[in-house]
């Protein structure tokens, strides 16, 4: 598919660094609208005049509102987490436990942001796409560590390792979404999110992972914050 540039006739593919460059400033309009007014009050009309785009150029990248909100809240969430710099591998629970941590850390510095796409998540009539396009990432980084645990054989057998996924990202979303709406204080959320979320896995689990599991509880009951795998430097980036 090709888009036309302004005012010429004169097609670019989507490869091109001015279509790359339209598209950043498109979502990253998306998000700042998101956070500026919340979600009802986003229109195809405004992110064109913020963006400085053309509407068919909206449309011929994303055909629709909802996939536009969708990319904008998937791209930077996936953005993010990959310039986390982990100390741990893929597969553990350190790794994981450092993804939602350095999560929620980034998420105190966008707190109406954060509110405004947990109220959409949360939301009886939320279009699917955008909430695909935010319980999708949170389900892979999940998806990882229980796959892991589940070729170990240390998931108890009554357990169904998708549903638990979901169950977890709901969790953990809820725990989120409490905290946007001033429910759980900035300086108990990460030990409310994971001493809770710990809790909530253990009795899905057995063996080591479950004696690892109970020894970190237990350690964060005594130590509080210092025995979380807290995020470590990023790597430099330009993101919103």
């Amino acid at each position: 598919m090709i888009d036309l540039k302004e005012g010429t006739e004169r097609p670019q593919t989507y490869s091109s660094p001015a279509i790359i460059e339209r598209r950043r400033r498109i979502l990253e309009e998306t998000r700042n609208v998101i956070a500026e007014q919340g979600i009802a009050a986003l229109s195809m009309n405004d992110i064109c005049q913020r963006a400085g785009v053309a509407k068919r150029t909206l449309y011929n990248a994303f055909q629709t509102r909802e996939r536009m909100i969708a990319s904008a809240i998937q791209e930077y969430f996936d953005e993010y987490v990959s310039r986390i710099d982990y100390a741990t591998p893929p597969g553990t629970l350190q790794h994981n436990l450092e993804r939602m941590i350095s999560v929620v850390q980034r998420n105190r510095k966008i707190r109406n942001y954060i509110k405004a796409i947990m109220a959409l998540y949360f939301s009886s009539d939320v279009d699917h796409d955008i909430w695909t396009a935010m319980h999708t990432p949170a389900t892979e980084h999940n998806g990882i560590w229980i796959a892991a645990l589940e070729k170990k054989r240390q998931l108890q057998p009554w357990v169904q390792a998708d549903r638990l996924v979901d169950d977890l990202v709901r969790f953990e979303y809820a725990t989120i979404n409490d905290w946007a709406q001033g429910r759980i204080p900035d300086d108990e959320v990460i030990v409310r999110l994971v001493s809770s979320y710990l809790a909530c896995v253990s009795g899905s689990l057995k063996g080591a992972a479950r004696k690892e599991v109970e020894t970190l509880i237990g350690d964060i009951a005594e130590r509080g914050e210092e025995a979380l795998p807290m995020r470590r430097k990023r790597k430099s980036s330009t993101a919103t």
